[in-house]
C-alpha cells in the first residue's frame, strides 16, 4: 500500500503565533488585573488625599500653634538669657562667698586649734589651782594649828609674866593686902584681944598701926604665927614669937609696929603690958 505523505507545516510561524497568543492573553489578564488594582489604588489615593487634606488642616493648625509657641519660646529664651545673666552674677557671688567661707573655715580651724591649746592650758591651770587650793587649805590648817599654839603660848607667857610680875613685887615687897582697916578694940580682963587672923603665902612683914589709944604707953601688939607645912622651924616647933618677947609696944600714937613673917597662918593681938583693960583703933596690912 502506497503511503501518502502530507506536506510539513512550518514550526516557526506556529510558535510565533502561539507566543503572541500567550502574550496577548497575559497582557489581557494583566490589564484586567491592573485595571482592578488601579481602581483600588485610585480609591485608596482618593481616601488618602482626603486624609492628606485633613492632615493639612491639622498641620496648618499646628503650624499656628508652633508659631505661638515659637513666640513663647522666644520670650522664654529672653527670660532664660536674663536668668542666665542673674545666674552668672549669682555664681560669681557664690564663688566669692565660697572664697570667704574657705577663709572663715581656715580661721575657724585656727581658732579651734588655739581653743584646744587654751583648753590644755586651762586644764593645767585648773590642776594647778586645785593643787594650790589643797596647799592653801593645808597651810591654813597649819596656820590655825600654829595660831592655837601661839594662843596657848601667849596664855602661858601672860601667866608667866603675871608670875614674874608677882615674884618681882614679892622680891621688892611692893605688894600688899589690907587685913584690917581702922577698927576699935577693947582688951579683955587679961589685957589681950584678937584683932586679925589670916594666911600668907610668902615671907614678908605686917604692920600694926594704932590711930588712937586709951594708953599707948601701956599698949602694943602681939603676934602668933603657925608655920606652913613647907616651912622648917625646929627652934619653935610651929609657933613663932618674934624677938625675946611677944609684946611690941607702940612708941607713939598714931604709931606703927613692923613685924616680919613667913608663910603660914598669922594671928594678931592687941595687948597691954600690965594686963589691964585698954582700948585702941588699929589697922593691919600685910606686905609681901
Amino acid at each position: 500500500m502506497k503511503t501518502t505523505r502530507r506536506a510539513a507545516i512550518p514550526l516557526v510561524p506556529v510558535a510565533l503565533v502561539a507566543i503572541i497568543v500567550i502574550i496577548a492573553g497575559a497582557f489581557g489578564y494583566y490589564f484586567i488585573t491592573a485595571s482592578g488594582t488601579i481602581s483600588s489604588q485610585s480609591s485608596q489615593v482618593s481616601s488618602q488625599s482626603s486624609q492628606i487634606s485633613s492632615l493639612g488642616s491639622v498641620v496648618s493648625s499646628q503650624s499656628s500653634q508652633v508659631s505661638t509657641q515659637s513666640a513663647q519660646i522666644s520670650s522664654q529664651s529672653a527670660q532664660i538669657s536674663a536668668q542666665g545673666a542673674q545666674i552668672a552674677t549669682q555664681a560669681a557671688q557664690i564663688a566669692a562667698d565660697n572664697t570667704q567661707i574657705a577663709n572663715l573655715t581656715s580661721k575657724v580651724n585656727s581658732l579651734k586649734t588655739q581653743v584646744a591649746a587654751d583648753q590644755v592650758k586651762i586644764q593645767m591651770l585648773t590642776t594647778g589651782y586645785t593643787v594650790a587650793n589643797a596647799t592653801i587649805a593645808s597651810l591654813n590648817s597649819q596656820v590655825a594649828s600654829l595660831n592655837t599654839e601661839i594662843a596657848a603660848l601667849n596664855s602661858q607667857i601672860s601667866s608667866l609674866q603675871a608670875q614674874v610680875s608677882m615674884l618681882q613685887s614679892i622680891t621688892g615687897l611692893s605688894s600688899s593686902t589690907t587685913e584690917l582697916n581702922a577698927r576699935a578694940f577693947i582688951t579683955n580682963a587679961s589685957g589681950l584681944v584678937q584683932v586679925a587672923s589670916f594666911t600668907v603665902s610668902y615671907a614678908g612683914y605686917i604692920t600694926l598701926t594704932a590711930t588712937s589709944a586709951s594708953d599707948y604707953t601701956n599698949e602694943g601688939g602681939m603676934i602668933l604665927m603657925e608655920f606652913a607645912a613647907n616651912v622648917n622651924s625646929p627652934d619653935y616647933s610651929g609657933v613663932y614669937i618674934p624677938g625675946s618677947t611677944s609684946f611690941y609696944p607702940f612708941s607713939s600714937v598714931p604709931g606703927t609696929i613692923v613685924i616680919p613673917v613667913t608663910s603660914g597662918t598669922i594671928t594678931v593681938y592687941l595687948a597691954t603690958a600690965d594686963s589691964t583693960q585698954q582700948s585702941a583703933t588699929v589697922s593691919v596690912i600685910y606686905y609681901y
